[in-house]
């Protein structure tokens, strides 16, 4: 089949209806969930009652603790509370303040639980009281007291204490530790306050350090464990204190092949996407030399154009540059015959060996100058992650904020890989899938951004011939790859889920492990993946990563670009997407609610999310929506769908589809971290107005199983938003009958109102955003005609001339 360009719409043409958006789809939007309070409160009251005791004990102990001869302008005390249900923030947050001098400063477990300043004491009696009037009446049968309602929908509270502050082992301190900031956005003065106490503190101390209030965070340079406990026991203004321990995880040893290499990159010359690699430097002594940006103005680490990374100083960045730059093919083929670059390098140095401390800070400060002096860099890889897992439903860290602040303010992507897990060569003695169910397994940060593209590995390590990996296949999952953290089962009912919350995005190829004997796992060459070595007289060497997965699919993603540089960086993100694949991913039952979170949306394809044939046509619509709108796009299909004999009736077409947003990220607010609602479907041929319609008033959907693609009909309390969707519609030819070939591409988005205090100043009131649609014959005999009629009856563009004398082999099509 020969490579056909992608086409795009022509978004103002095809549009054809824009109206207010009604939240009534098949729902009665004034009724939320039920109560789900218990009923029966002898165990609420026992509980609350030993919370109560416990609370008191620990205020007096905190204050036992403090340190007299430090100055502190004012004490706060913080109550974590954890409720039956979301704690409604648009309704209660007012509530909590003007009764019980809470205020609520975050929010956890998507607003299961919060975190609660209390900032006037005389008003927390009324709290107390409550606490008290409840259990009496229901432990004790005495209801003298009288008590507020409110007080039934917490499950429990306890004071914020030291331990829960300090989020590191303290012997583990190293030289850098950052300090999350409590925003107190009712009493701004308090905590200025607070802060200028803690920086004199700082001051005479000569602790050196940095305030970054845009991100509410100080960065403390070499503090000893004793000034840490100090500040955290005495300034009521910390939330968290943690350490910035970071690997690139290298998992083990591996034969080196002393071996000249060298090969020629033939278009050096050719105007190629800029990659900017943040890892370990990469080596000038080798071959991909010519492709480097020389500048050795970014590094956190000595020179970036030297790298000493990874096992044995064999180098780490330098690999994972080789993958960025020349991609699959080159190193499936061993870097034979002609070898064609689809990228040149920055080097971003942060380590010299993989592993240590970093300064957040630094690095995004460093990246924010990278692209004030390159502007045209939109893509980044990022290999190194925290050495430790996410705990299930973690908040997001600030680190990952920062990178999904820096990601929509720059119109940027970066490729993040999940971390690998180091002990499952020592847990495992054979392929287990049942392994990824222990938490250890959860990703690590910043692999829990979603401006981002998060990459996990699959077992497949590159080359032709048998696989001599452990896993299933080439397709599954290794074992060593993390698994998304998030498990909205734990937070909300059977009936509540959001089925595209979830990370990594895909996996890609990463290399496997081998059975060093029946029983035993080793790290072995065979099905391990061959790299760029950054020791020219070493030339290649062998290793397994998701580290190296992840610059797999920034590959994937410069020659997107290098073929279609009109494209945003959502449309690359969601091409890829779109065309990856779990088809030859089976997760037995045990482990299916798994599947996503270990492999995302499936493996990558790299021709489907590159090229169209003549049989298959992926067409893009870039546009922007404001909150409350829905947006109406029609997709006409081609009469000799009706007109010819096409061999069967049922499942003629393949409809895939992948939305994809980026958004400002909201701080200290789990659930409403992304404020922006946004979801889509293929419709009937029906107006806006109908596709609005409750199912009992119109049917409007072409499968009872084919609805909105992100659920926004819970006000109150919501699901969390993804910025990243996808379904999929088998079309048959009654469908082309009843809608006269038409179906109706539908679009609409909300702002959530969950969130403290509003949204800020100069929130974006119109969100851009892109949906890749690929419509593919499933034919037994295919016609070549579905591309060029989709062209024609619809507003389409080319977007760019390829060559049509090239081919795509049946087999890379994964179809």
């Amino acid at each position: 089949m020969a490579k056909r360009s992608h086409l795009k719409f022509i978004s103002k043409e095809q549009l054809s209806e824009v109206k207010d958006f009604r939240y009534n789809y098949g729902y009665d939007g004034n009724k939320e969930e039920e109560d789900i309070s218990p009923k029966n409160y002898f165990r609420l009251a026992t509980a609350l009652r030993a919370n109560l005791r416990t609370f008191e004990h620990d205020v007096s102990e905190k204050y036992e603790r403090r340190d007299p001869d430090i100055t502190i302008p004012a004490d706060i005390d913080y109550m974590e509370i954890t409720f039956q249900d979301l704690f409604e923030i648009r309704k209660f947050f007012s509530i909590y303040y003007e009764d019980y001098g809470l205020e609520g400063v975050a929010f956890y477990d998507f607003a299961k639980r919060g975190l609660f300043a209390i900032i006037d004491r005389d008003k927390f009696e009324a709290f107390i009281g409550d606490v008290i009037g409840f259990t009496r009446s229901e432990l004790d049968h005495d209801n003298s007291i009288s008590y507020s309602a409110n007080i039934k929908y917490i499950a429990g509270f306890r004071l914020l204490k030291t331990e829960d502050i300090v989020r590191f082992q303290l012997e583990d301190i190293g030289e850098i530790v950052y300090l999350s900031i409590i925003d107190l956005p009712l009493e701004i003065k308090l905590k200025e306050e607070i802060l200028s106490a803690l920086f004199d503190y700082f001051g005479s101390n000569e602790i050196e350090f940095r305030y970054i209030e845009e991100s509410d965070r100080i960065e403390v340079r070499n503090p000893t464990l004793e000034q840490i406990k100090k500040i955290v026991e005495n300034f009521d203004i910390i939330e968290s204190a943690t350490c910035s321990a970071f690997t690139t995880v290298r998992p083990g040893e591996f034969n080196t092949v002393e071996r000249e290499f060298g090969f020629e990159i033939l278009n050096v010359d050719e105007d190629l996407p800029i990659v900017g690699i943040i890892d370990t430097g990469i080596s000038r002594d080798t071959a991909l030399s010519p492709l480097i940006i020389v500048d050795e103005t970014f590094t956190l680490a000595g020179n970036p154009l030297v790298d000493h990374g990874g096992r044995n100083r064999l180098g780490h960045g330098t690999a994972v540059a080789g993958l960025v730059a020349l991609g699959r093919h080159n190193h499936r083929n061993n870097f034979e015959g002609e070898v064609r670059a689809d990228a040149k390098l920055l080097s971003i140095k942060i380590s010299n060996s993989g592993n240590g401390f970093i300064s957040e800070l630094d690095l995004i400060e460093m990246l924010y100058e990278v692209k004030k002096r390159y502007p045209e860099i939109r893509l980044f890889t990022l290999t190194t992650c925290y050495s430790c897992n996410m705990s299930t439903n973690e908040a997001f860290s600030d680190y990952t904020y920062a990178l999904d602040k820096f990601a929509f303010e720059t119109d940027s992507l970066l490729f993040i890989c999940t971390g690998n897990n180091d002990n499952c060569i020592n847990e495992n003695s054979n392929y287990d899938l049942n392994y990824f169910h222990g938490e250890h397994t959860n990703l690590s940060t910043p692999a829990d951004s979603l401006n981002n593209f998060i990459v996990g590995a699959a077992a497949d390590n590159l080359k032709d011939g048998a696989f001599l990996g452990i896993a299933s296949g080439r397709e599954f999952p290794a074992l060593y790859t993390r698994k998304g953290h998030i498990d909205l089962s734990a937070i909300y009912s059977s009936k509540k889920n959001n089925e595209n919350y979830f990370r990594p995005d895909v996996i890609e190829s990463g290399g496997d492990m081998g059975f060093y004997n029946p029983t035993t796992l080793d790290w072995m060459d065979e099905p391990a993946l061959t790299l760029l070595s950054a020791l020219p007289h070493r030339g290649i060497m062998q290793d397994v990563g998701t580290s190296f997965a992840a610059p797999l699919t920034a590959n994937l993603a410069a020659k997107i670009i290098k073929n279609y540089p009109q494209l945003t960086n959502e449309s690359v993100k969601a091409l890829i997407i779109n065309g990856a694949s779990l088809n030859f991913i089976q997760f037995t039952e045990n482990v299916t609610q798994l599947l996503n979170r270990v492999v995302g949306n499936g493996v990558v394809d790299e021709s489907k999310s590159l090229y169209s044939s003549e049989n298959s046509a992926t067409m893009i619509l870039e546009d922007n929506i404001e909150p409350g709108k829905i947006k109406i796009y029609p997709i006409n299909f081609p009469d000799y769908l009706l007109n010819d004999e096409l061999g069967k009736k049922n499942g003629i077409l393949k409809v895939t589809a992948t939305l994809c947003f980026k958004f400002l990220p909201i701080k200290n607010n789990q659930l409403s971290y992304n404020p922006i609602h946004m979801a889509f479907s293929i419709f009937k041929n029906q107006s806006a107005d109908d596709i609005m319609k409750p199912d009992k008033a119109l049917k409007s959907k072409l499968r009872s199983t084919l609805s909105w693609s992100e659920n926004g009909r819970h006000v109150a309390k919501p699901l969390p938003y993804a910025n990243t969707q996808k379904i999929f519609l088998n079309v048959n030819l009654a469908d082309l009958h009843k809608e006269d070939s038409t179906f109706k591409l539908a679009i609409h988005a909300k702002v959530s109102d969950q969130i403290v205090g509003n949204l800020p100043d100069g929130y974006p009131s119109e969100f851009p955003f892109s949906i890749v649609i690929s419509i593919e014959e499933t034919l037994k005999k295919s016609t070549g005609k579905l591309y060029d009629q989709l062209h024609a009856v619809n507003h389409l563009e080319v977007i760019s001339a390829l060559d049509l004398d090239t081919t795509l082999e049946t087999e890379d099509l994964n179809v």
